[in-house]
């Protein structure tokens, strides 16, 4: 794991668990883009690894051969599976049952939940249980980038670890070496655009991520002046739904904060929406978003996902179709 801001917090965790004063289910939570899931994975790999090396997975051993192929078997991650929305209930349940299994390689299971809000409520109860009462030896790590979604029977039991942004020296010194070719105006407005997340603002660096980006913009003001929804979402649109649900939440999230006065250098200059529509609503659009993005890695259609999502737009706009 190779990301500066996160060093002394990595410390911390190990340090917490030589002492064995780590629980058993530590939450990582805090916004997208911070590293938080590359956390997780280190600390799955450090339970697993059978001769860590100056308190680190040794990545050599028999164990973390096995989890670097994908093949680890006391090694189990829980996403939402394909054709699905959420994380279901019997998902976790088979998870359960393996958690409660003996190890096969080392001392330990670990389960990684990302995200954990995925998990619906009856798969969210399911999991009670086991974060009451864990197997000997067995690990639960779950990463949440909204925790207010958690329930907070899940969030009480779990060991709260937050992941925050950087300070702007640390980030911008970070996206320098990452994107040196990349103008410091587009790195700086980048991470402006992704809250202060390096990693987010790495992503909407990739490829011709500001221009793609602009092009998405495009499309929500075209139909929030009345144009068609159909004409505003392009072939690329739907051949990168990852990048494009991001930049969906990126503009969300800079309308709101526009919505609510608040200054900001997100938005390019004089750009506005051409009627003021609460906060409130902007957010619901902004949690939409990041549920299209839990699921960009399914075989979900979206196509009518995004369809959908721009129809809800449009209807904010007296004018919009």
């Amino acid at each position: 794991m190779n990301i500066p801001w996160l060093e002394s917090q990595r410390q911390r965790i190990e340090q917490a668990l030589v002492r064995q004063r780590l629980g058993h289910a530590p939450l990582f939570c805090g916004p997208a883009g911070l590293g938080k899931l590359e956390l997780a994975e280190w600390l799955m790999a450090r339970l697993l690894c059978l001769a860590p090396v100056d308190q680190a997975p040794c990545g050599t051993c028999r164990s973390c051969e096995l989890l670097a192929s994908g093949g680890h078997p006391d090694s189990f991650r829980l996403r939402i599976p394909e054709e699905k929305k959420e994380i279901p209930v019997d998902s976790v349940r088979q998870l359960i049952s393996s958690l409660q299994l003996t190890p096969r390689i080392g001392p330990h299971r670990v389960g990684l939940i990302e995200p954990a809000e995925a998990m619906n409520r009856n798969a969210a109860n399911a999991l009670l249980k086991t974060l009451e009462e864990p197997a000997e030896n067995a690990w639960l790590i779950l990463v949440s980038h909204q925790p207010g979604q958690l329930p907070a029977t899940i969030r009480s039991r779990c060991q709260k670890i937050v992941v925050r942004p950087p300070d702007d020296d640390q980030a911008t010194a970070w996206l320098a070496d990452r994107h040196a070719g990349v103008t410091p105006a587009d790195r700086e407005r980048a991470l402006a655009l992704a809250a202060g997340a390096p990693l987010a603002a790495s992503d909407l660096l990739e490829s011709d991520g500001l221009d793609f980006g602009q092009r998405i913009l495009n499309g929500l003001l075209q139909v929030a002046q009345g144009g068609p929804v159909s004409a505003a979402v392009g072939d690329d649109w739907l051949a990168r739904p990852d990048l494009t649900w991001r930049w969906l939440a990126v503009w969300m999230a800079a309308f709101m904060r526009q919505s609510q006065g608040l200054p900001g250098t997100e938005l390019p200059d004089q750009v506005a929406l051409p009627r003021p529509v609460s906060a409130k609503r902007l957010a619901g659009l902004w949690e939409r978003t990041l549920a299209g993005r839990q699921m960009a890695d399914t075989a979900v259609r979206h196509d009518l996902l995004m369809g959908k999502w721009l129809l809800e737009w449009a209807r904010i706009f007296p004018s919009g179709q």
